[in-house]
């Protein structure tokens, strides 16, 4: 398992956006767009929040939390297919409550002011975001 990509999104837009493995270049962008679309197709047809969703080869973690502002922000993980979802979750919880603690609002004009939480996710997701070969790697090295 490993975490292929993390970030925060406001609004459909990435605000914090981490790849770890990007072979195929996906547009950040799209990324969202795509997210934010399946967030909004299950409260419109569903009146429920989508948590995660698998496919073949990945899956996609979703935790949202509302700032004093009343701003909804989105935290993911994109993922290899095997996975261990309750460390994700913990990581991705922690990560947003860390996260509403620091900031009351998400202000678009400045987003270079969240950069330093790509660090911060990346630090708490730690070996989650290794594949098994380069965890072994990382032994041996």
């Amino acid at each position: 398992m490993a975490v292929l990509e993390a970030g925060i999104m406001f609004g459909g837009v990435p605000i914090v956006k981490n790849y770890y493995y990007n072979e195929k270049g996906t547009d950040s962008m799209l990324t969202a767009g795509l997210l934010e679309a399946i967030q909004l197709f299950a409260v419109e047809v569903f009146g429920d929040e989508s948590e995660s969703f698998k496919m073949k080869k990945y899956s996609i973690y979703l935790y949202n939390i509302i700032l004093h502002s009343e701003q909804k922000v989105i935290f993911y993980a994109i993922c290899d297919s095997e996975d261990r979802p309750s460390s994700i979750k913990d990581c991705m919880k922690w990560l947003a409550r860390k996260f509403k603690e620091q900031y009351h609002e998400v202000d678009m004009g400045c987003v270079d002011k969240y950069k330093e939480y790509k660090e911060l996710i990346s630090k708490k997701m730690g070996d989650l975001v290794f594949r098994p070969e380069d965890r072994l790697r990382k032994v041996f090295t």
